[in-house]
């Protein structure tokens, strides 16, 4: 591992520390084999350096902690304030260079293997994802604000929205949250790595769990699924296909059509992503064969497997022109929430809803993505 960054292949779980809980996971599953499209951390050190070699630590430290019992708009002003310092210090040289070249070390080795051309090399988009330490902590419902930015091309946009993905810290949520906190837990609290990884061009996305987030039963895999980028399923602006499997087979016990209204694909400019309307003859079909909802069954079988305990799962699926699939995984995590949610459930059961509820727990399991 250089200072700054960090290819997923050299990182495992051991690394969450230097590298946050996303990247940590994606290299966990790397080594373990399991499908993940191709990608680099940039590691926490990355930040802590920017905010020393700009004069920023002070500077946003006394920002935040004069923010206590502050009112809504001096927290807005506060955060247009840090996300203002963040944006516009200079990077240290070396560690714009190495972030440079670690992208485009990305890109090209990924041009090369598809067969593409140098010149195509840069139009390869990536994800650039934010990967903090306490991703799943008692801060995990501020940190739901850290941003993710998806089709990005070019190393002077990666950079940009890694500052950006560093900005997300300083939303007035969470600078209301660390506010109270002392300097060395607003320090722990406000470590923040970076996910810069290939972008899967899925056709259909979504979440597994492989215990059911309403009753804890760890003989059923849960899963939720939706057309085209994860962010419609993980952000609850569609209600997905719902699916409940066996692990004996596995088998399909029970599936949920839902009429899904929309989709997230890729602009046509080839940057950023677009929310569109799904065609009529799409919307009300299922978006998983059967064969393609066992196939994912079994993987999440393996993630689980692999970790040893129940995990939420993101994920997509690329269809092929000669009818095969390649199924990648975005992000794994331990399940532990589910005795919390169905008491939150339990507040809400004589309220009606189309589905049996397992979109909001997608929701919530997915805040930091």
């Amino acid at each position: 591992m250089s200072r700054y960054v960090c290819p997923f292949a050299e990182l495992g779980a051991g690394d969450r520390e230097s590298v946050g809980g996303k990247c940590a996971s994606l290299g966990e599953m790397v080594n373990a084999g399991l499908p993940v499209p191709d990608g680099f951390a940039v590691t926490v050190e990355a930040f802590e350096d920017f905010r020393d070699a700009s004069d920023l630590r002070t500077e946003l430290q006394t920002l935040v902690q004069s923010m206590q019992e502050a009112r809504p708009q001096q927290l807005q002003q506060a955060h247009e304030q840090a996300v203002e310092l963040i944006l516009h210090r200079p990077l240290p040289e070396e560690m714009e260079r190495q972030i440079s070249e670690a992208y485009t070390t990305l890109v090209q080795n990924t041009a090369q293997r598809r067969g593409l051309s140098e010149a195509d090399a840069v139009k390869i988009p990536v994800a650039v994802r934010s990967s903090a330490t306490d991703e799943d902590g008692d801060a995990a419902s501020f940190a739901g604000q850290q941003e993710t930015f998806l089709w990005v091309s070019g190393a002077d946009a990666v950079l940009e929205k890694i500052r950006e993905c560093w900005a997300s810290l300083y939303t007035p949520q969470a600078i209301s949250y660390r506010a109270s906190m002392d300097a060395t837990e607003g320090a722990l609290a406000s470590r923040i790595s970076v996910a810069v990884q290939l972008m899967a061009d899925a056709d259909v996305a979504g979440v597994t769990f492989t215990v059911s987030p309403t009753t804890g039963d760890r003989s059923v895999i849960a899963i939720n699924a939706s057309y085209g980028l994860g962010q419609s399923v993980v952000s609850g602006e569609v209600t997905p296909d719902e699916y409940w499997i066996s692990k004996i087979g596995p088998t399909i016990k029970e599936s949920r059509i839902a009429d899904k209204a929309q989709e997230y694909v890729p602009n046509s400019d080839g940057t950023g992503i677009e929310l569109r309307d799904v065609d009529a003859e799409r919307r009300s079909q299922a978006c998983l064969s059967d064969d393609e909802v066992i196939q994912l069954a079994e993987i999440a079988v393996a993630v689980e497997k692999h970790y040893g305990t129940p995990q939420d799962i993101e994920w997509a699926l690329e269809r092929n022109a000669d009818g095969t699939n390649n199924v990648m995984l975005l992000q794994s995590r331990p399940e532990t929430n589910w005795k919390k949610r169905k008491d939150e459930q339990a507040t809400r059961k004589k309220e009606p809803n189309a589905t049996t509820g397992l979109i909001s727990y997608v929701s919530s399991a997915s805040k930091g993505a």
